[in-house]
């Protein structure tokens, strides 16, 4: 069965562009490759290797690297890893739970003063998600200089490996409990993990993304030529990206402005420019101290300044020469600049993504349409390709059974579902969620919801509301008052305790369509319903032209 296309015609013989972190068979940048192969387009695949590999809070340089769960703290600091990671089937995302406080109608603060716990209480039990990552120490040398994914030794992460290997195996034997599916499970993971340990001997010596490079050669064959995105980005590489990045050098007032106001436009979480510090939207990289790191650009007056380094500008034109000269490697652009610089000019190839990834291409798009009026885009801007494999939906012909993660079983009523009845309720269940959430943004709608799901628990409350006031009528001072007012604030308590859980718990399962193509997709697939079922998800995966808003069709 061929992948099914509902884009309009692009030109399939230049090929297709991918660049992904956590580039192994335990996250979906392998089965997106295969799918992109499939439907006969060539694709060259960028193993990262200058984004920032990790950040870790209240750690310091030199402190060892880990394996833990994402999450934020109440600083709004965050632990974080992109250079490799494992997420639990079907399991919770990273929540910044200041994000609730429009549905809960009071700052986190405040709750947990009412509730009588801590704000580190509950970061500590509703931020963490259910992603396994690798993180320690971002900084290198010093807050200037950040290591970078590429920085990272087999030495250095071949017991994460290992870790994060056994993990999804623990996990996919936790979530697909039949006989058969642990069977596979088994089989599977014996396999990769046996691969895993051959691999690592061979570049025992070389970096993480060597092993990357190696690991998804063993699955894709030919399918896709593996590269770096280091070499993508090289200083100088291309006339069009580099011409790209002088917009910014050129006319600083107007990009900077533009830059800035699309951020703002998007609602995506990025920060803007710092104009009156002449905050460029590019990072260099280079090695120090026998580090590749990254360092931010700025531009000050004619001279570009990076890393403790000035390199004069002529017109606004970067220095390219200077720059190789001084070991800059590559000039990077953030995160929105970034996917419109793989897509730009003769050299620019359209970006595959899956659906749901990249939170960022709303901020790209945004940027890209004001710069494009603005008349600083001349050159051509290939389009971002949506890939869908509609996993949940696929789950519709099998009967596996799926031991479900504690949020999910709750909506459910049961622990354990056919795989096919989950098919069936997951888009309700993602609405209702969603409905909720937008219900609780209204007092009213919150209070209503509250006393029509907690019956007994306002009758408590009502109970005790009239017994103070017939006690406060013959001794408003007596013990009998306090104890009942004591209790009325217990019962206060639950009432936001249960409130509290209800929007966490929507708040994951309004997003489950996250899972419908992101993940541990093979091993996954395996679990459910061996190779052909995999080989299914493959043969089905819709490919798909993003329109410049931002929503593939």
């Amino acid at each position: 069965m061929p992948v099914r296309r509902i884009m309009s015609a692009h030109a399939d013989s230049s090929g297709v562009f991918t660049i992904d972190q956590n580039s192994h068979s335990l996250w979906d940048s392998l089965p997106k490759l295969q799918a992109l192969a499939r439907a006969g387009l060539p694709v060259t695949h960028f193993i990262e290797d200058v984004d920032v590999a990790f950040t870790a809070l209240g750690t310091s340089p030199g402190d060892p690297v880990r394996i833990a769960r994402e999450r934020f703290h109440r600083s709004g600091g965050q632990d974080w890893g992109a250079a490799l990671f494992y997420s639990e089937f079907l399991g919770r995302l990273p929540v910044e739970i200041r994000d609730w406080e429009p549905h809960l109608g009071q700052a986190v603060a405040a709750l947990a003063h009412r509730l009588g716990r801590s704000l580190d209480d509950l970061y500590d039990e509703f931020s963490p998600s259910d992603n396994w990552q690798l993180i320690g120490p971002s900084y290198a040398g010093d807050r200037e200089h950040h290591r970078l994914i590429g920085d990272l030794g087999v030495a250095e992460t071949a017991g994460a490996v290992r870790e994060l290997l056994t993990m999804a195996r623990r996990n996919c034997l936790e979530a697909f409990p039949s006989s058969a599916s642990q069977t596979r499970v088994t089989e599977w993971f014996d396999r990769e993990q046996a691969m895993a340990e051959s691999l690592l001997a061979r570049c025992a010596d070389g970096r993480l993304v060597d092993l990357y490079r190696l690991w998804m050669g063993e699955h894709l064959g030919d399918g896709a030529e593996l590269r770096l995105t280091s070499s993508l980005l090289a200083t100088g590489a291309d006339a069009h990206r580099t011409a790209l990045l002088e917009l910014f050098t050129r006319d600083y007032a107007r990009a900077a402005a533009l830059y800035n106001e699309a951020m703002a436009e998007s609602g995506v979480p990025l920060r803007p420019l710092r104009t009156k510090e002449g905050e460029l939207p590019f990072f260099a990289v280079m090695r120090r101290e026998g580090r590749l790191v990254r360092t931010a650009a700025h531009l000050d007056g004619d001279e570009l300044r990076v890393g403790g380094r000035t390199f004069a500008l002529r017109d606004g034109e970067l220095p390219v020469s200077e720059l190789r000269a001084a070991g800059i490697e590559c000039l990077a652009g953030k995160a929105a600049l970034l996917v419109i610089q793989a897509r730009y000019g003769p050299a620019g190839r359209p970006l595959a993504l899956p659906h749901r990834g990249s939170l960022y291409m709303p901020a790209a798009h945004c940027l890209a349409r004001r710069l494009q009026k603005a008349g600083l885009l001349p050159e051509t801007l290939q389009p971002v390709l949506r890939v869908r494999f509609r996993l949940l939906d696929r789950l519709a012909g099998l009967d596996t059974p799926i031991r479900l993660p504690a949020h999910l079983a709750a909506a459910m009523g049961r622990q354990e579902v056919p795989a096919r009845e989950l098919a069936r309720n997951w888009r309700d269940l993602a609405a209702d969620a969603t409905r909720r959430l937008e219900d609780f943004r209204d007092d009213d709608a919150r209070l209503d919801w509250q006393r029509r799901s907690l019956p007994d628990l306002f009758a408590r409350l009502d109970a005790l509301d009239a017994r103070r006031r017939e006690l406060a009528a013959r001794d408003p001072k007596s013990a009998e008052v306090r104890r009942a007012s004591h209790e009325h604030k217990a019962v206060q308590s639950q009432i936001l305790d249960r409130t509290l859980r209800r929007v966490a718990d929507d708040w994951q399962l309004r997003d489950l369509d996250y899972w419908d193509s992101r993940g541990a997709l093979l091993p996954w697939a395996v679990a459910l319903g061996g190779e052909k079922f995999y080989d299914e998800l493959l043969a089905r995966a819709e490919l798909s032209r993003e329109s410049p808003e931002g929503a593939a069709p």
